[in-house]
C-alpha cells in the first residue's frame, strides 16, 4: 500500500519522485502547522496555548501553576513545573506570534527527531506520511505532544549514537514535563556505559528539578511539584468517573459496560507485557529489537493513560510508523494500518458529534487498533525468527534535510 506508493518507478528512473523526499514531507508538515495557526488566528482560538504561556507568568508571580484562571483561559495546566520554563521564550512574545513559533517548534522538533532514526530515508518518509492525521490533531490543539514524542525518540537515538548525556537529558526532561518520558528509562539496557548513563540521569534530574528555582522560591517550586501530583490524580479521577477516557482501559470498560474495572489491573498486565521482551538479553544488540522497543515505548504510555486525548496519539502514531516500516507481514500491515488511520480520523465525532458523545465507545475505540499494533510489536520483539529476519534494505541514517 504505502510502500508501493513510495517505491521508485521501475524501468523509467531510479530517482525518487518529489513526494518520496523528506523535504516534501517537511513542507507538508509545515503547511499543516501554518494552516491551523492561521485558523486559530481567524477564530481567536488560543485556549490551550494560553494555558501554557500563563504558566510562566504564574511562576514569576509565584501563583499556583495548576489552579483555574477563568479570566485567562478554560481548563488548567497539567504539565510539570519545568514546562513553565520551557514555554518562557514563547510567553514573552505577543500571543499570536508566540502561538506561531510554539507550533512550529513542536513540528520541527518531531520532524528532526524522526530524521535521527537508524532507518533508510524512504522509511522515514513513510513514517512522516503516517503521522499526518495525528499531526493535524496536535497542531489544531496547540499541544506539546509532538515535542513529547520527539523527546522519547531522541532518548533512544542519542543513546544509539553513543551520546548518553543527551539521551539522559531527553528522558529526564520528558518525564518532568509529562511523565510519559519515564518509559525511556528502558533504554538503559542499550547503554554501553551504564554506570555513566545513570550518573547523567541523576545529574539532569537535579538540574531540571532546580531550574524553575531561578524564577521562583524553592518553597514555591517544591509545592508546585506536590500540586502537579494532585492535579494528575484529580484529572485521572474525572476521566475514569465520567470524562472521555479513550485509553485502552476506557475502551474495555465501555465495551463491557463495566466502569469499575480498576486501572491497576490493566496497567499491571500491560507492564508485564511491556517488560517481557527484556528477558531476551541476546537480542539487545539487534537493531530491529531496539526499534521495536522504541515503538513500544511510544505506544505504551498513551494506551495506558486515562489522560490520553485525541491529540496525544501523535506520540503513538510515530511508534506505529516504526512498526510499519519494520513489519514483514504485508497482509497484516496493509490491513491494520488503514483501519488504524481511519479510526484515528475520528469520523464519528466529526460527522455525528451528538451520537458520539452519547456513545463513548465510539470515541474510546481510537485506542483499540493502536493496542493491536502494540501487541504485534511485543510479538516481534520476543520472536527469534522475526528479530533475525534478514533485511531487504540497509538500515542507515541516510536522510539529510538542510
Amino acid at each position: 500500500m504505502l510502500n508501493h506508493f513510495l517505491t521508485n518507478a521501475t524501468g523509467l528512473s531510479h530517482r525518487p519522485k518529489y513526494y518520496q523526499n523528506n523535504r516534501f514531507v517537511l513542507f507538508l508538515w509545515v503547511l499543516i502547522t501554518l494552516i491551523f495557526v492561521i485558523d486559530s488566528w481567524a477564530t481567536h482560538r488560543y485556549n490551550n496555548y494560553l494555558i501554557f504561556e500563563n504558566t510562566f507568568r504564574n511562576l514569576l508571580q509565584q501563583k499556583s501553576l495548576y489552579a483555574w484562571y477563568p479570566a485567562y483561559h478554560e481548563d488548567a495546566n497539567h504539565y510539570g513545573p519545568i514546562f513553565s520554563v520551557l514555554i518562557a521564550p514563547f510567553a514573552l512574545m505577543p500571543n499570536w506570534i508566540g502561538l506561531l513559533f510554539w507550533n512550529l517548534f513542536n513540528c520541527f522538533l518531531l520532524f528532526k527527531a524522526v530524521q535521527t532514526l537508524p532507518l533508510a530515508e524512504d522509511k522515514k518518509v513513510i513514517i512522516g506520511y503516517i503521522a499526518i492525521p495525528c499531526l493535524i490533531e496536535s497542531m489544531l490543539n496547540q499541544q506539546f505532544n509532538a515535542g513529547a514524542a520527539a523527546l522519547m525518540i531522541l532518548s533512544y537515538t542519542q543513546i544509539d549514537k553513543g551520546r548518553g548525556i543527551w539521551s539522559a537529558l531527553c528522558i529526564v526532561l520528558g518525564t518532568f514535563i509529562k511523565l510519559y518520558g519515564v518509559v525511556g528509562l528502558v533504554f538503559f539496557f542499550f547503554a554501553k556505559k551504564k554506570p555513566v548513563f545513570v550518573l547523567w540521569l541523576i545529574m539532569w534530574s537535579i538540574v531540571i528539578f532546580l531550574l524553575p528555582m531561578l524564577f521562583a522560591s524553592p518553597d514555591f517550586v517544591v509545592q508546585s511539584y506536590i500540586d502537579w501530583k494532585n492535579s494528575l490524580i484529580g484529572k485521572n479521577m474525572i476521566n475514569v468517573s465520567g470524562g472521555e477516557d479513550i485509553s485502552i482501559m476506557g475502551f474495555f470498560r465501555q465495551l463491557f459496560n463495566s466502569p469499575k474495572i480498576p486501572n491497576l489491573l490493566f496497567i499491571g498486565l500491560g507492564a508485564l507485557l511491556f517488560m517481557l521482551p527484556f528477558r531476551y538479553i541476546t537480542y539487545f544488540s539487534k537493531s530491529k529489537f531496539q526499534l521495536m522497543i522504541l515503538s513500544s515505548v511510544l505506544l505504551f504510555p498513551v494506551l495506558f493513560s486515562t489522560g490520553a486525548e485525541d491529540c496525544t496519539f501523535i506520540i503513538s502514531i510515530t511508534g506505529v510508523g516504526i512498526w510499519y516500516v519494520k513489519e514483514n507481514n504485508k497482509v497484516l500491515k496493509n490491513v491494520l494500518l488503514p483501519i488504524l488511520l481511519f479510526i484515528t480520523c475520528n469520523f464519528p465525532l466529526l460527522l455525528f458529534p451528538t451520537f458520539a458523545k452519547a456513545h463513548r465507545l465510539s470515541l474510546s475505540i481510537i485506542s483499540f487498533p493502536y493496542f493491536l499494533v502494540w501487541l504485534r510489536v511485543i510479538n516481534i520483539a520476543i520472536n527469534d525468527k522475526l528479530i533475525h529476519e534478514e533485511e531487504t534494505e540497509p538500515e542507515m541514517d541516510t536522510a539529510r534535510v538542510d
